[in-house]
């Protein structure tokens, strides 16, 4: 039975010819790239070749194909060691050759149709595909063949004196030719260059919201706000801390993850600005950095989604999983922290009598302050709790919502 192999997978296997499992995607796009110009170049050596022997010009003939046997041999070495410094290098020391002889054989500077405007892909492709300090030896390279050209050049007779219409019409394409290869290896490099800047800004974005994402990449280095009305709600799972002792660690991540994708979610649905996940808990703000007048309420209503969310888990030893959540309103202060790993958070009094609203409460209850609840106007059906203990606030009066008492509503 004989399997049908489409042309780009045939494509791939023979530029893939350098490539190891281990290579990062950016070393097998450049191994790729590497082999794509080393066959460009053969196929041009070829076309010469056949030019040649039409023209009846076998010493050039000869020359050519000596060039693509070198820059076979050059494909067959970095099948073997997989080494694109050792390719790239041989490739240009090749291309240099065969520039320098076409020039001589040609007639020098002025008789070769501007043969040597092909070794100016040497310097480029190396810059592109080695990086670093490498092109300083391609760069020499060239202009020593450039100025070796130039000494030599009062004293060439063109072996292979070219009719004027074939000379005009080789200039075009060793003008064009080069180009078109040396455009393809910019508009490699370019692409190359908007995926990074893409996959950085999506990077960038997953860990701050989008607007501070703006700012911190137009340049603004100290990014902190003042927030005089905003919602911090806290999360946390109940008695999560035993169960993950008696669990394997893949349940433990996969529990947690499967929760907090779904609270992620609820996040985006109702506008909330996620901040961070500490061990088993959860923190979001409403109305930060962008303000909202109706914080209040959209923190409760992600807290009733998060609830609801709990009640759909399956049982656990036994049990279901409910979480705790508190939430307080107020002022705050937000912005970033770090210069490698960027941070997002908020600080103030509100931040941390959320998290102690969340501590302090009942499991699979909601417990928010008296601002909270005042915010909220009577929509819900808050109950008074007085004289909880309160770490670093003593005694409050707080306000508790059951979401079962919504069941029905």
């Amino acid at each position: 039975m004989r399997l049908y192999r489409s042309p780009v997978a045939s494509l791939l296997s023979v530029l893939d010819i350098g490539t190891n499992q281990a290579d990062d995607p950016d070393l097998v796009v450049r191994k790729r790239t590497a082999v794509a110009t080393t066959i460009a170049l053969i196929v041009g050596h070829l076309v010469f070749t056949v030019t040649a022997t039409l023209l009846d010009r076998p010493l050039a003939v000869s020359a050519s194909l000596v060039m693509v046997a070198g820059q076979l041999v050059n494909l067959a070495l970095f099948h073997r060691l997989r080494r694109i410094g050792l390719e790239v290098l041989l490739s240009v020391i090749i291309g240099y050759a065969a520039v320098f002889s076409g020039a001589m054989l040609f007639g020098g500077l002025n008789g070769s149709a501007g043969t040597l405007t092909w070794a100016l892909l040497g310097p480029l492709g190396v810059i592109l595909l080695l990086g670093g300090r490498a092109w300083i030896p391609a760069f020499l390279g060239l202009a020593t063949l450039v100025f070796a050209a130039f000494v030599l050049d009062p004293f060439i007779d063109p072996l292979l004196a070219l009719p004027q219409g074939v000379a005009a019409g080789l200039g075009v394409v060793n003008v064009l030719a080069p180009a078109a290869l040396g455009t393809g290896l910019v508009l490699y490099i370019d692409g190359q260059r908007r995926e990074a800047k893409r996959q950085s800004d999506a990077l960038l974005r997953n860990v701050l919201p989008d607007a501070i994402a703006v700012r911190l990449k137009a340049g603004e280095r100290v990014i902190a706000d003042q927030h005089d009305h905003a919602s911090v709600l806290f999360a946390d799972i109940v008695n999560f801390t035993p169960l993950a002792g008696t669990r394997a660690p893949s349940d433990v991540v996969g529990i947690l993850n499967g929760l907090f994708t779904a609270f992620d979610r609820l996040a985006d649905r109702f506008a909330l600005e996620k901040i961070k996940t500490v061990g088993d808990a959860y923190m979001v703000v409403a109305g930060v950095p962008e303000p909202r007048g109706d914080h209040a309420e959209a923190a409760v209503q992600m807290a009733l989604a998060m609830h609801a969310i709990m009640g759909e888990q399956p049982e656990l030893d036994g049990g279901l999983l409910e979480i705790r959540t508190g939430i307080a309103s107020g002022p705050l202060v937000a912005g970033v922290i770090g210069e490698q790993k960027f941070s997002y958070d908020l600080w103030g009094d509100t931040v941390n009598t959320a998290a102690r609203m969340e501590s302090s409460g009942i499991p699979g209850c909601i417990q928010v302050t008296d601002e909270t609840c005042r915010l909220l106007g009577g929509r819900y059906p808050f109950v008074r709790r007085q004289g909880v203990e309160v770490k670093g606030k003593g005694l409050m009066e707080t306000w508790t919502l059951d979401p079962a008492t919504l069941a029905g509503r």
